[in-house]
């Protein structure tokens, strides 16, 4: 069953019956994504983690309502995004709230079996790489390759066009291929006219 039927069963068992086991289930799974995604915009592990957590308050406390959300996920980051600025206004005397001058954190977990299986070298690279793009493209690099939400989501959740997702989504692709070739990541790609023996 792929993560979005998952997500979708979870819904109903909540929506409709009050499921506390799906509810912890939901928790387990999109927690972690949430959280780095909050921490990004508010740099703070114990905020994050507040705020993460009454995001998912705010669901259960949706009740038979939950069932009327659409996509849940994107929902989830939606509302975790406008509890993070609204914390950031609380917070902070000097606003930032242009997700262009947003501090954004290196946020990449690696518990990917096959992210693993990178040398300490690679993944140092790879971060680094990531640090280096320009926040909005950053952000939205995450939530894309990283969170899995497709481009119409991440446009969505930040409020931005579908062509600027795309748009950024493309320099960021850009910059990481022209960054990371010396990685050796992959079999290197026949040159000229050469062609692999059979």
């Amino acid at each position: 069953m792929s993560d979005k039927n998952y997500i979708k069963e979870l819904q109903e068992s909540i929506a409709r019956y009050s499921d506390m086991r799906a509810y912890e289930s939901l928790y387990k799974l999109l927690f972690p994504s949430l959280f780095h995604f909050s921490y990004s915009f508010v740099r703070s592990r114990e905020a994050a983690e507040e705020i993460v957590s009454d995001v998912f308050i705010k669901i259960w406390e949706l009740g038979t309502r939950l069932s009327e959300v659409e996509n849940l996920k994107a929902y989830l980051y939606k509302v975790t995004k406008n509890f993070s600025l609204n914390y950031i206004s609380r917070n902070y005397k000097h606003i930032q709230l242009s997700i262009d001058e947003l501090p954004f954190d290196d946020i990449v977990s690696w518990e990917d079996p096959e992210a693993m299986l990178l040398s300490g070298e690679a993944v140092r690279r790879i971060h680094q790489c990531i640090r280096e793009l320009p926040p909005k493209c950053r952000i939205i690099f995450q939530l894309v390759k990283i969170d899995g939400l497709s481009y119409e989501e991440a446009a969505d959740v930040l409020g931005l066009s579908l062509f600027t997702v795309r748009n950024q989504m493309s320099i960021g692709l850009r910059k990481m291929t022209e960054s990371l070739p010396a990685l050796n990541l992959g079999a290197p790609a026949p040159k000229g006219d050469e062609r692999p023996e059979k």
